[in-house]
């Protein structure tokens, strides 16, 4: 039996600046020694902070590290998100990349976003964190027009579109100028994560339908079998309610409630989910909640068709490996238990069920880890 206090708390991303710090020590050496303290680190990024931002961005960013390394805040906004690659002395996007993914625990920046398109082209023309606001306070206007959703929804035109636009055409300040200043290019952007959106409902069609009052009718059509049109409803439950294919138990709607507080980049309630399904609101799509729905999609016997998504739960390396490349493959940061409780939790309830049931099928394997899943995370949801 697990100790369900172990995943309860707040994840700190001040271990992750940390850990980056001394992984990339040669980087930081004229101003840390090798057994710097945290207090020591803390004192170094206020101080290149105070070179390298804004004089009246300084405090903000001063006061949000503080509180990390505190304990008395556990994440950064984005805004100091950004200060901090420049903060760190980041020298390409590649290493923006490296610190978000591996060791903040959250998605990459993304370069369907105009904003974020901006800040990788400047990291990657290593220009300072003034030059990078520069760019940003010129085109506020076209970033903040830009539609949540982008006008085609195609696979394959995203990640591969716009990393080829910026190491293959922005080779200099000039370029990034040109690039932004003609208006057909500003067609490519949008608030939305499209790749990580199409990731999660890569099993559905959607159908939005209008009567064109207050009241909207979203339907979900599956691609499986008879292409049985599905309440959003239903498909909202059987995610986030975690039931499983043929069976009638799942998560109750405060259960999912209580999650929600406790998992926030994972669960989500009704409302939020529908304002993602329209794209109403910037798609913000967690690992954890991809996880979710990844878990009861990957298959359990092996056709060459579906090589790509099969997975052999009996094998822990293989278990491991697979998630982490489909995470990657839609911009998602790698399982990361030191870094995120519900990884750690995904990894701990898949070794108990391991060591619980020898012996088991591949097939019935998958169908006793989401359900032990499931009802350790029943327990936490009743905990509060």
């Amino acid at each position: 039996m697990l100790n369900l206090s172990d995943y309860t708390a707040s994840q700190n991303i001040w271990n992750g600046i940390s850990r980056y710090v001394r992984d990339h020590f040669d980087k930081y050496q004229d101003n840390l020694t090798p057994s710097f303290s945290e207090d020591d680190l803390l004192r170094a990024l206020k101080k290149s902070a105070g070179k390298r931002l804004l004089p009246k961005e300084y405090d903000t960013f001063r006061k949000a590290v503080t509180s990390l390394k505190k304990g008395t805040a556990a994440t950064l906004k984005h805004e100091n998100i950004y200060r901090l690659c420049f903060v760190l002395n980041l020298e390409s996007d590649i290493q923006a990349q490296d610190l978000f993914m591996n060791y903040l625990h959250i998605n990459e920046l993304s370069a369907r976003s105009l904003d974020e398109f901006i800040i990788i082209s400047c990291l990657k023309l290593q220009l300072s964190w003034e030059e990078t606001c520069t760019f940003r306070k010129k085109y506020h206007e076209q970033i903040n027009a830009q539609p949540n959703s982008p006008c085609a929804l195609f696979d394959e035109q995203t990640v591969k579109t716009y990393y080829q636009i910026i190491n293959e055409k922005i080779l200099t300040v000039r370029d990034l100028r040109n690039f932004l200043n003609e208006p057909l290019n500003m067609d490519l952007f949008a608030r939305t994560r499209n790749t990580q959106y199409l990731g999660l409902f890569d099993d559905v069609k959607l159908e939005v339908l209008s009567r064109g009052d207050s009241e909207q009718i979203i339907r979900l059509v599956t691609n499986y079998g008879d292409f049985e049109k599905e309440p959003i409803l239903e498909y909202y439950q059987s995610l986030f309610g975690m039931q499983f294919p043929e069976d009638n138990c799942q998560l109750t709607e405060k259960e999912i409630s209580s999650l929600s507080s406790i998992f926030e980049n994972v669960f989500m309630n009704y409302d939020n989910f529908l304002l993602l399904v329209q794209r109403k609101r910037p798609v913000e799509i967690s690992s954890g909640t991809f996880m979710l729905s990844l878990l009861k999609k990957l298959l359990t016997e092996s056709s060459e068709k579906e090589n790509d998504f099969y997975m052999n739960f009996l094998n822990e390396n293989e278990f491991v490996e697979i998630c982490n490349d489909i995470l990657i493959y839609f911009g998602f940061p790698t399982l990361n238990p030191e870094c995120d409780s519900f990884d750690r939790l995904l990894l701990d309830v898949y070794r108990e069920t391991l060591d619980e049931h020898p012996g088991i099928s591949n097939p019935e394997f998958q169908k006793v880890y989401f359900l032990s899943l499931r009802n350790y995370l029943r327990m936490i949801a009743n905990l509060q």
